[in-house]
């Protein structure tokens, strides 16, 4: 019986570390966020490999749910015997819930990390007095963005370039919409950020206002 439980906590400890590393793709931006660096290239890797490593997240859960809720061999719960003791079997299930709720959040971690990564780095940009100088805007199409957090650090950066009034990135639409003044900085500078952070500036529309 021993063996039966090294195996289950040895499954349940693998399916959380199986989950939290099928997320470092969204992680690892607001890690940047929060180390105040451009970003994390390495993100594009956990993200080609997050399907996989999701696959044995709940392989692995699927087998603690077995280990655990399966029916013991008689002989194998024998008076005296570890798993014959009152509650032993209530504290295992316990334990494979616990790492079930930490496998769904890191699992979903994508979905909810837009949220995380604003409330790290803040959601306000200062307003600029743009009546008095001269405002161009630019929207950029960004590739390689894979959840929200990506975008929340790519945001993060470019409100970070002396110049701009405004920077807005979104996500679903692939986008950046930027609002500039032409003397303080070049929109060549705009790909530079993008690159630094691991994503590639497809396409730029600009207009004066």
């Amino acid at each position: 019986m021993k063996v039966t439980q090294d195996r289950t906590v040895w499954a349940l400890g693998g399916a959380v570390l199986a989950a939290v590393t099928a997320s470092l793709c969204c992680i690892l931006p607001i890690v940047a966020v929060i180390a105040g660096v451009s970003g994390f290239a390495a993100s594009q890797f956990f993200e080609q490999w997050r399907p996989y490593l999701l696959a044995v997240t709940f392989g692995l859960l699927a087998l603690g749910f077995y280990l655990s809720y399966r029916r013991a061999p008689k002989e194998a719960c024998e008076p005296g015997s570890v798993c014959a003791r009152p509650g032993f079997g209530k504290w295992n299930r316990r334990v494979l819930w616990l790492a079930t709720v930490f496998v769904a959040l890191f699992a979903t971690f994508p979905y909810y990390s837009g949220w995380v990564v604003r409330a790290v780095a803040g959601t306000g940009q200062p307003a600029a007095n743009v009546s008095q100088v001269a405002t161009q805007h630019v929207v950029l199409t960004i590739e390689g963005m894979d959840c929200p957090a990506c975008a929340g650090l790519l945001q993060n950066n470019l409100r970070q370039i002396p110049g701009v009034h405004r920077a807005e990135v979104n996500f679903q639409d692939k986008r950046a919409t930027l609002d500039y003044d032409p003397h303080a900085v070049e929109p060549s500078q705009f790909a530079q950020v993008v690159a630094e952070a691991g994503f590639k500036v497809t396409d730029t529309a600009a207009k004066g206002e």
